[in-house]
């Protein structure tokens, strides 16, 4: 079992900053972003020195790549072009897991989604597509993981698990995001009934919101884990029934907890939390 730093949780900081985050604070591994990775090779460093920095870190979890079920054609090969950017850059600084995101990640924006797909073929173009882009990273040994979107058409963990099966890619899972699964209102125990071998991870947090109440906004995110309506003792021990034993992360998607706390003290908070859990 390995803790992973989950980036997410002091969003705003330079990505070296978020590996010292990790380090100092006691965790495994770490989840980065895409998007500050970029930042820090756009100043004229270079991934070999990313690499270094992360070094005895593992896994490392990189993301993310959104709306990948997009099947029309131009915005297909959009989605592989990022998808192809995203293995590249995955496999330049040692990564051992992709992200992927169904869509549309944002509502309202560019892209429209799937909404007028039928089920059955919801179901093939997101498995088309993953096995795709799965393919793309097999030679580095890259694997990646799927996170359904509680707003987006494809949401379910039922939708999920179908997807995952249909892809038949063994470098393809399943990352049980609770505040998204609770979202779609999942259960203890539709979790404890997974087959282990298609968990990849497992991103705890928790929910202002009752079950079963889309939120896009994600207002509902704003909360410390455990002090929330989500029973998170049950959830880990769901996970923990299916003999799961791989990496968890402790997400704190928080906008108030980005600007108003040291990060250091973010990382040791929530690395307790999940100790705590995990350990009981």
């Amino acid at each position: 079992m390995e803790l992973v730093y989950n980036s997410n949780s002091t969003m705003h900081l330079p990505v070296l900053i978020q590996i010292r985050v990790a380090k100092e604070t006691g965790w495994d591994g770490i989840f980065v972003r895409e998007e500050h990775v970029r930042r820090y090779l756009a100043q004229g460093n270079d991934a070999a020195s990313l690499r270094r920095a992360l070094a005895g870190l593992g896994p490392v979890n990189l993301g993310a790549l959104p709306d990948v079920e997009r099947w029309r054609p131009a915005e297909h090969g959009t989605m592989l072009a990022e998808a192809a950017a995203l293995t590249e850059l995955a496999a330049e600084i040692g990564a051992s897991f992709v992200q992927v995101l169904t869509g549309p990640v944002k509502p309202g924006g560019a892209y429209s989604g799937p909404a007028e797909l039928p089920p059955a073929e919801l179901r093939q173009v997101t498995a088309d597509a993953i096995r795709a882009v799965a393919d793309l990273g097999a030679s580095a040994g890259l694997r990646y993981y799927l996170e359904p979107i509680a707003w987006a058409p494809l949401s379910t963990l039922g939708q999920a698990v179908a997807v995952i099966d249909a892809a038949e890619r063994d470098n393809v899972g399943l990352v049980l995001d609770f505040w998204h699964l609770w979202q779609r209102g999942t259960t203890p125990d539709q979790i404890s009934r997974l087959d282990a071998r298609i968990i990849h991870g497992v991103d705890l947090g928790d929910s202002l919101a009752p079950p079963g109440v889309p939120d896009p906004d994600q207002r509902s995110r704003r909360v410390w884990p455990g002090e929330g309506l989500i029973p998170l003792r049950e959830w880990v021990d769901a996970v923990r029934a299916t003999g799961f034993d791989g990496w968890w992360d402790n997400e704190l998607y928080s906008p108030p907890h980005w600007e108003a706390a040291d990060p250091f003290a973010i990382g040791r908070g929530l690395r307790e939390v999940l100790g705590g859990l995990l350990e009981a």
